[in-house]
């Protein structure tokens, strides 16, 4: 005796590709695309972001009294985002950038939390269920933004021009001077272009990396969930008994990808800042601020 395993959406699908590829909602006659899954998703962490945070922020923000309480973040919430932020700035930003660290923290911090809030999204299974409803044609809205290679570039390019921008025009001699390595003159034939080789590497490093974990971890749970569907279509009740395995599998991976997405958020942010720290934060600086720091330490 077998039985059928007949679902309309994605959640078991044959092929673990389309938990993953994006899907035009919106298209000229021509095939362009206007609107798509992601372009939604990337509009939903916006507005979430805006949102949740600035009702961090109004429990956070200092009081007129001067009392603990004017001092004191309220609420489970607002205590979070409020020790993500400060852990950020003082033992990850503030070591790399020095000086600089409040000038570029504010941007940085973006970047955090928006990856951050787009992996946390894609592990909501929106697609799925939206797919079983048959919206958007049975591909569904939803899943991960950051596991496009459009988005991660896009992230990758805003961070190689806030890297690249801010070094040039902070100290033009300096960022030019960082292109030779401090080497003779005779080397710099070859130094130079490896130089504006890793200028561009770095932020592909940056997008692949993202693109890649986030790909990944939902590919597997996929695949996991793709063999309960060949488990029960072949062998049926005993193969539903079987499936046991794959879906405690896919459920362990699971809340393996939710410390992958906030791993994935820190790397991308924690490595911007040290690109951005080689250029606006030069040598001789680093040694005095680092001194200083040191003393302050003892």
């Amino acid at each position: 005796m077998s039985i059928a395993l007949n679902i309309p959406g994605i959640l078991a699908a044959d092929n673990p590709l389309v938990h993953v590829i994006d899907s035009p909602l919106v298209q000229t006659s021509g095939g362009v695309w206007l609107v798509s899954n992601v372009t939604i998703l990337l509009v939903i962490v916006g507005v979430a972001l805006i949102v949740g945070l600035s009702r961090a922020a109004s429990k956070i923000r200092t009081g007129p009294h001067g009392t603990i309480d004017d001092f004191r973040a309220r609420g489970l919430w607002a205590n979070f985002v409020e020790s993500v932020c400060l852990y950020l700035r003082n033992d990850v930003f503030k070591p790399v950038l020095l000086q600089d660290t409040d000038k570029y923290t504010p941007i940085l911090w973006t970047f955090f939390w928006f990856i951050l809030a787009n992996n946390i999204l894609g592990l909501i299974p929106l697609k799925d269920f939206t797919a079983l409803l048959g919206i958007n044609h049975g591909h569904g809205i939803g899943g991960t933004a950051t596991q496009s290679l459009w988005v991660t570039g896009a992230l990758a390019l805003m961070a190689f021009l806030l890297i690249n921008v801010s070094g040039l025009v902070k100290d033009p001699v300096s960022y030019i001077k960082h292109l030779t390595g401090g080497a003779p003159p005779a080397m710099w034939i070859i130094l130079i272009p490896v130089e504006l080789l890793g200028m561009f590497i770095k932020p592909f490093a940056l997008a692949m990396r993202l693109f890649a974990n986030m790909t990944g971890g939902h590919m597997i749970i996929a695949v996991m969930l793709g063999f309960v569907k060949m488990l029960v279509d072949g062998l049926g009740v005993v193969g539903g008994v079987i499936g046991i395995i794959p879906v405690g599998a896919a459920i362990a991976i699971y809340f393996l990808e939710i410390l992958v997405a906030f791993i994935q958020a820190f790397v991308f942010t924690f490595l911007t800042c040290l690109f951005l720290g080689q250029l606006v934060v030069h040598s001789d600086e680093d040694h005095g601020h680092g001194d200083e720091a040191r003393g302050h330490g003892h």
